[in-house]
C-alpha cells in the first residue's frame, strides 16, 4: 500500500481491490488501518475519498525507486484502470534457471562449479572450474564473480556463455573476504561532458546529477568496467565526443586498466 500511495500519490477502495484482489470491506480495512497508522502524515476529504500523503510523510518500506511499483502493477496484469507503463530494459542474454540455481548453489555452499565456458576466442568452449561467491547483474546480463582455477585469479563469467555446469564439491581455495576488487569500492565522478553548449549541460545536470556539477558514484572496482559502458560514459574527451558521448567520467586516469570489461577468457 505504501509503495502505491508514494508512486501513484493517492490510494482508494477501487485500486486496493484492483491490485491485490480484495472485495470492498476489506480494501476498506485495510485503508482504515494504513491512515490509523500513520496518522497526520495521511489525509482524505471525506470518509470515501482517496487517501493522500501530507508534507509529514515519509515512507518506511517504499524505497527511493519506481523499479518496485514497476514490478507490483506488473504482477497485476493489464486492468481497465491501468496505465501502460512500459519497461523497455532488455535481457540480451537470457539464462536458464537450472544454470541459475547451480550457481546459486555454488555461491552458497562455497564450493567449485565445472563448467562448459565459452569466449570470442574459443567459441565452442573449454571446460574451467571456477568457484563463485557472488552473482552479478549488469545492465544486459548475469554474470558471476568467481575464482578460476585456471587463472588463479578472480574473474568474471557471464551466465549466457555457460554451455553447461555441474556443482563440483570441492571447497573454494579463495573465498569472497579475498577477493580485493570485490570488497574495495571505487568513486566514480561523473559530470555534463565540457564540450556541450551551457544550457545543455545544465540540461543534463538537472536530468543526471541532480542538479549539481557532478555525481559521485561508489561501485565495486571490478564493476566500473560494466558502469562506464552501461551508462556510456565517455572516459577520453579527445576521442569522446558529443552527441554520441553527453556525460564524461572526470577521473578516468584513475580507472584506465579496468575500461573494457574482465572476461574470463
Amino acid at each position: 500500500m505504501e509503495v502505491l500511495l508514494t508512486w501513484e500519490g493517492e490510494l482508494d477502495n477501487a485500486r486496493l481491490r484492483e491490485v491485490f484482489g480484495v472485495q470492498a470491506v476489506q480494501a476498506s480495512r485495510l485503508l482504515s488501518a494504513f491512515v490509523a497508522e500513520y496518522g497526520t502524515a495521511l489525509t482524505r476529504a471525506s470518509p470515501h475519498a482517496p487517501v493522500t500523503p501530507t508534507k509529514l510523510f515519509q515512507p518506511r518500506f517504499a524505497g527511493n525507486s519506481p523499479d518496485e511499483y514497476l514490478r507490483l502493477v506488473e504482477s497485476v496484469g493489464p486492468t481497465a484502470r491501468s496505465f501502460a507503463v512500459e519497461d523497455l530494459r532488455l535481457d540480451l542474454s537470457p539464462v536458464s534457471s537450472p544454470l541459475f540455481a547451480l550457481a546459486t548453489r555454488a555461491c552458497l555452499k562455497q564450493v567449485g562449479l565445472q563448467i562448459r565456458y565459452r569466449s570470442l576466442a574459443q567459441p565452442d568452449g573449454h571446460d574451467r572450474l571456477i568457484y563463485p561467491h557472488s552473482l552479478v547483474r549488469a545492465a544486459r546480463r548475469w554474470h558471476v564473480r568467481a575464482w578460476c582455477s585456471q587463472r588463479t585469479a578472480f574473474r568474471d563469467f557471464a551466465l549466457g556463455r555457460i554451455s553447461k555446469g555441474a556443482v563440483e564439491g570441492s571447497p573454494s581455495p579463495a573465498t569472497k573476504e579475498v577477493d580485493r576488487d570485490w570488497n574495495e569500492f571505487a568513486k566514480l565522478e561523473v559530470v555534463a561532458h565540457p564540450e556541450l553548449p551551457a544550457g545543455q549541460v545544465q540540461l543534463l545536470q538537472d536530468e543526471y546529477l541532480g542538479s549539481s556539477t557532478n555525481r559521485i558514484l561508489e561501485v565495486r572496482r571490478c564493476l566500473v568496467g560494466y558502469t562506464v559502458q552501461d551508462l556510456r560514459l565517455a572516459t577520453d574527451i579527445r576521442r569522446h565526443s558529443p552527441p554520441e558521448f553527453q556525460l564524461l567520467l572526470k577521473n578516468a586516469d584513475e580507472f584506465s586498466s579496468v575500461f573494457s570489461i574482465r572476461g574470463a577468457a
